[in-house]
């Protein structure tokens, strides 16, 4: 419970110190340049998939803007969305310059507007990769079957809090009926839920889950590996601002070099150990994903 105290109590002292504004959407970060005649520039934006609250990816992707504008000297804004759908519609419309999705969300993105990534982000191990993990906090459940009739947390269109739990759970022979399905706004609001006991079970990405591993919680299940987060960005997006951005994260090798790694300290867990570009497997990967997630969408 200490672990989750310190989890949430630097996000309540954001929402004091910086206050959010009433919508969502607005901008919540800028990193501000100029151009060489010194006017200001307008700013390109740079969106998060909403998995994390909203105060925690202000104080975790503001740096990463930071560094947008730093190495393309060109003004960058953080934009946050209310939920999937709304993150979706602001990449296929052009609302936001890039934006980092989930292979889920981009796979639905791609297949509303052809969104296509152009870095994957890499875990710990400096592969594209990572799993959902489906958890609980009652220590006598040994089996996924064990959650028969009980309560159990979603993130609603997640591909690691949603559509693999999901997934896993029907494996198990659990459908949607034969559990207690609440739905919560984000994978911090999970964790919470779990260690308050207004859930019994809910799946996380693993990255989260090893943040709370010495808490009283037991692993039901871990899914096959899933292609990780990717950048992707608008078809109007320049071709010379997209090459510079390339490079400027290409270039980043934390993992080896200890000058970097000092770089990126304080960014996401989910972007600090480097990125590569997609190779050939990764759409056809992502794409298998979108194929899950229509199945347990049609199962609803």
């Amino acid at each position: 419970m200490s672990k989750l105290l310190n989890y949430v109590i630097p996000f309540l002292l954001l929402l004091v110190f910086f206050p959010l504004p009433s919508d969502a959407s607005q901008n919540i970060a800028s990193a501000a340049t100029h151009d060489k005649d010194g006017a200001a520039s307008t700013p390109y934006s740079f969106a998060v998939i909403p998995f994390y609250s909203p105060e925690k990816i202000w104080l975790l992707y503001s740096p990463f803007v930071e560094y947008l504008a730093k190495t393309t000297g060109k003004p960058w804004e953080l934009k946050l969305f209310h939920d999937h759908d709304e993150f979706i519609d602001a990449i296929c419309s052009g609302k936001t310059s890039i934006a980092l999705a989930g292979p889920v969300p981009l796979s639905r993105a791609y297949e509303k507007c052809g969104a296509k990534p152009f870095l994957v982000a890499l875990g710990k191990n400096g592969m594209p990769l990572y799993h959902s993990v489906l958890l609980t906090n009652d220590l006598t459940m040994k089996r996924v079957q064990d959650l028969r009739g009980k309560r159990v947390g979603f993130f609603k269109g997640s591909t690691a809090a949603h559509i693999l739990p999901a997934k896993m759970l029907k494996d198990a022979g659990l459908g949607m009926s034969a559990i207690k399905p609440i739905f919560l706004d984000s994978q911090d609001r999970i964790m919470a839920a779990l260690f308050s006991g207004e859930i019994v079970a809910a799946g996380v990405k693993e990255t989260l889950y090893q943040k709370f591993a010495m808490e009283p919680l037991r692993v039901l299940r871990i899914s096959d590996p899933l292609p990780n987060f990717a950048f992707c960005l608008t078809r109007a997006f320049p071709e010379t601002l997209r090459q510079r951005l390339t490079k400027a994260l290409l270039s980043l090798k934390p993992l080896a070099n200890s000058r970097d790694a000092e770089t990126v300290k304080g960014w996401d867990d989910e972007i600090k150990n480097g990125f590569m570009v997609p190779d050939k497997l990764y759409m056809p990967s992502v794409l298998k994903l979108h194929r899950i997630y229509e199945e347990v969408e049609d199962a609803r």
